[in-house]
């Protein structure tokens, strides 16, 4: 094998490597962000969304409860088939109340939810448990 076949291997393992941990990353952000929602009806945290290289400002006002694992389970497929390298992927809800809870609106989570979720990221990410 020659040189540039030996680094052209490395530079796709490597490719292979950054992107899984990207969809790691995200997935991990996402289930936190999903967890730590505080719920009434369930209604926010079943408006979570992933999307990638724009944002999903849709937002249904009828989920409830049930139908959280529904969009646990399309934000996955998202990230899992949509994270490349190079992309963007946002996570994202839209519901008109959001900002009251990012800012510590509900005693379940006086501290918001992305803001706290980006602070256990960052720590596993420096910790390498990411």
């Amino acid at each position: 094998m020659t040189f540039n076949e030996d680094m052209n291997r490395a530079c796709v393992n490597i490719g292979k490597t950054s992107e899984s941990r990207v969809k790691r990353v995200a997935l991990a952000a996402y289930r936190e962000i999903n967890r730590a929602s505080p719920v009434d009806k369930g209604t926010f945290r079943a408006n979570w969304v992933a999307s990638t290289d724009t944002i999903d400002r849709s937002a249904d006002l009828s989920k409830t409860t049930k139908d959280v694992n529904e969009a646990v389970t399309a934000a996955t497929a998202v990230i899992t088939n949509g994270a490349k390298l190079g992309t963007t992927v946002f996570i994202s809800n839209s519901v008109p109340y959001a900002g009251k809870l990012e800012d510590g609106y509900s005693p379940q989570a006086p501290a918001g939810v992305v803001a706290p979720t980006l602070t256990t990221i960052k720590n596993a990410l420096e910790e390498g448990r990411l």
